[in-house]
C-alpha cells in the first residue's frame, strides 16, 4: 500500500471502477496512468483492471467495443471517451512474440506481475486513494529507474517490442535503464526485427517526437537498436546534436526528416518504406531533406523562384529543419532569417495570386495545346510574381510580344 493520490480528475475512469464494484467485482486504475499521477503527471488517458469477465464487462456498460476479448481486453465508451477495462490475466506461451496463445484470468497480482516495467506495474484503488505496489514500482519511480518485472529477458522474449520501449521510457522520463534490463536490451537489440514494422515506426516516433529524442537516440546507439532499425543512419555529431533542436510535440515526418537530413535520399526512401510511413509522410520527408540545401542560395534566388520556394507545403517545417541543420553546427542563421523577412513581408496572395490567364485563354488566343504551354504560363507567372505585369490584358500583351500570334 502506498500513499494517496489527490487533486487527479480521472472522474469517469474512477465511475467506471465503481460501476464494477457496485457489482461485487475488483477494479483498479491501472498502468501508464497510475506512474502518472504518482510521479504529479497529468495522464493522457486512463486503464482499468478488473476481475469482471469480458462478457461481465459487456453486459454492465451500454456502449462497448470488442478490441480483444480473447485476451479479456474490452474497450468502454463511457461519456463519450474509450477506456479500455482489462480483466486480470496473466499469459501462457508467446509464439510471435507479441501475442499470447491464450490467456488465464487471475488476480491484480498476478495481473500486474505479467506486464513491461515496475513503473508500469502499479494499481491504484480511487474509492480509498490507495496506491497498490506488488512489483516495487513507487521505489524505482524515486530511484528513476526502468527495471523490467521479473527476468528481464523472460519480459522481452514475451513482446520484442518492449526492448524498444525500455529505451522510450527512459529517455523520455529522464530514467536511468536498471542494469540487468539493460544488458537483456543489448543482448536482445537484434531480436527487434521480430516486431512488426508498423509497432517499431510507432515506438520510435515517440522517442523522437516525446521531448526527449537526443537521449533516446543515444540510448538506441548505445544499445545497437540504432543499428538494427537504421542501418543506413551514420550517427554522427552533427545529427546527434540536431536531435536535440527536436521539439516536443513535434510532427513524426519532421522529426524523421532531422534524423534523416544527412542521408542520402534513397537510402531514405528505403527506411521509409521499411517502416510503413504513409505516402503523405514520404513525400513530406523526401521533400525536407531534398530541399534544404535551397537554402544556401536563398539571396541569389529571383522573386519568383523565391516566392515559388515559399510556397512548399508545411513550408514552417523547412526552414525550422534548416534553423536546426544551422544550429548544430553552431552556424550562423543569416539565411533563415532573410527567408522569414521576406515571409513576413509578402502577404499570401503575394506569393500564391491568382493566375491572369489560363491555357484556355492560350486556346483562344491561337495557341495549339502541348508543351509550349507549361512555359508560356510559367513566364507569365514569373512576371506576375516580380509585378512586371499586374492585370489580364497585361499579361495578353506580354504573351504576344514575347511569343508573337499565333
Amino acid at each position: 500500500m502506498g500513499p494517496t493520490l489527490n487533486n487527479m480528475k480521472p472522474d469517469s475512469a474512477i465511475e467506471i471502477v465503481r460501476e464494477l464494484r457496485k457489482r461485487g467485482h475488483e477494479a483498479y486504475l491501472v498502468g501508464g496512468c497510475v506512474r502518472d499521477m504518482v510521479m504529479k503527471i497529468e495522464p493522457a488517458d486512463y486503464d482499468i483492471a478488473t476481475s469482471a469477465r469480458p462478457e461481465e464487462i459487456v453486459e454492465i456498460f451500454p456502449r462497448t467495443e470488442s478490441i480483444g476479448a480473447q485476451f479479456g481486453v474490452v474497450l468502454v465508451i463511457f461519456h463519450g471517451h474509450p477506456f479500455e477495462v482489462a480483466t486480470f490475466r496473466s499469459d501462457e506461451a508467446y509464439i510471435d512474440g507479441r501475442r499470447p496463445t491464450g490467456v488465464v484470468f487471475t488476480d491484480a497480482r498476478q495481473d500486474v506481475r505479467r506486464r513491461d516495467f515496475t513503473i508500469n506495474g502499479l494499481l491504484y484503488d480511487p474509492i480509498s486513494h490507495e496506491v497498490i505496489d506488488y512489483v516495487g514500482g513507487q521505489a524505482d519511480i524515486r530511484a528513476k529507474l526502468v527495471r523490467a518485472i521479473g527476468d528481464a529477458r523472460a519480459r522481452f522474449e514475451e513482446d520484442k517490442l518492449r526492448i524498444l520501449r525500455a529505451v522510450r521510457f527512459g529517455a523520455r522520463l529522464g530514467y536511468e535503464i536498471e542494469r540487468t534490463t539493460w544488458e537483456a536490451v543489448v543482448a536482445m537489440a537484434p531480436k527487434i526485427h521480430q516486431v512488426s514494422c508498423e509497432r517499431i515506426r510507432e515506438e520510435v516516433s515517440r522517442i523522437l517526437t516525446e521531448g526527449q529524442a537526443l537521449r533516446g537516440f543515444r540510448l538506441m546507439e548505445e544499445s545497437g537498436l540504432r543499428k538494427e532499425i537504421f542501418p543506413e543512419l551514420e550517427w554522427t555529431g552533427h545529427i546527434e546534436a540536431s536531435l536535440g533542436f527536436i521539439k516536443h510535440g513535434s510532427a513524426a515526418d519532421f522529426a524523421m526528416g532531422v534524423l534523416l537530413h544527412h542521408t542520402p535520399v534513397s537510402s531514405v526512401a528505403t527506411i521509409i518504406e521499411r517502416l510503413k510511413f504513409s505516402r503523405a509522410e514520404m513525400h513530406h520527408i523526401v521533400a525536407l531533406i531534398g530541399n534544404l540545401p535551397q537554402f544556401s542560395r536563398v539571396r541569389e534566388m529571383s522573386v519568383a523562384e523565391l516566392k515559388r520556394f515559399l510556397r512548399l507545403n508545411r513550408f514552417e517545417d523547412h526552414v525550422e529543419l534548416r534553423r536546426i541543420h544551422l544550429m548544430a553546427d553552431e552556424k550562423d542563421l543569416a539565411d533563415v532569417n532573410y527567408v522569414l523577412s521576406k515571409r513576413a513581408a509578402w502577404t499570401d496572395k503575394d506569393i500564391c495570386p491568382e493566375p491572369l490567364i489560363t491555357g484556355n485563354d492560350l486556346i483562344v488566343m491561337g495557341f495549339a495545346p502541348g508543351p509550349m504551354f507549361k512555359e508560356i504560363l510559367t513566364t507569365v507567372e514569373d512576371a506576375q510574381l516580380e509585378g512586371r505585369i499586374t492585370n489580364r490584358s497585361e499579361a495578353v500583351d506580354f504573351v504576344k510580344g514575347r511569343y508573337g500570334r499565333a
